[in-house]
């Protein structure tokens, strides 16, 4: 299992760090197409329809993108005053693990979700720009499953450390677990 949990590491390191930058690119990508809007807008008296559509797109993109690597780190939504004071034991533990269980299984299911609406898209164009609405939500499933592997991730660390704890602390918390812990100090 260790050699399993190390793989998916390197993988989802992998795989964050190119959505991201990707993500920074669209970020960047929609700061110019809206000054671009505002220029002709403001300073010509002109408009153009698609820089809107075309932006709301990248903004979605860039938001999902970014997603996998927010899950990797630890740093979705939370409830810890909840869990603060056991956290850290056996029954803490089980608690993470079947937690990020049902985050898997919830991310399964929104893969095919994912893919139900890339089909219905392909009928539809969108207004302003004219391309199929199916180019649009392949983000959906893409962001999901690199979601999915973080999540897979945890759950494998966290079974492991039920099994082994001593070795699973010397196998290493994953990228989010350090950079809590060095936030906490």
């Amino acid at each position: 299992m260790p050699t399993l949990i190390s793989l998916l590491d390197r993988l989802n390191r992998q795989t964050t760090l190119w959505a991201g930058r990707v993500a920074t690119l669209l970020l960047a990508a929609m700061l110019a197409v809206m000054i671009v809007h505002v220029f002709y807008r403001y300073a010509l008296g002109d408009s153009f329809g698609w820089t809107e559509e075309l932006s709301r797109y990248m903004m979605v993109w860039m938001a999902f993108l970014y997603f996998p690597a927010a899950h990797k780190k630890g740093l979705n939504v939370s409830l810890e005053v909840c869990t603060e004071w056991f956290k850290g034991s056996r029954p803490w533990q089980l608690l993470q693990l079947l937690l990020e269980v049902a985050i898997l299984a919830a991310l399964i299911w929104c893969i095919q979700l994912g893919l139900d609406r890339i089909e219905r898209g392909a009928t539809t164009q969108s207004l302003a720009l004219g391309i199929p609405m199916a180019q649009v939500y392949y983000v959906l499933p893409l962001s999901f499953a690199l979601t999915a592997l973080c999540s897979l991730e945890r759950v494998l660390r966290a079974a492991y450390a039920l099994v082994a704890p001593r070795a699973a602390a010397s196998l290493g918390a994953g990228q989010g677990d350090t950079d809590k812990q060095q936030a906490e100090a």
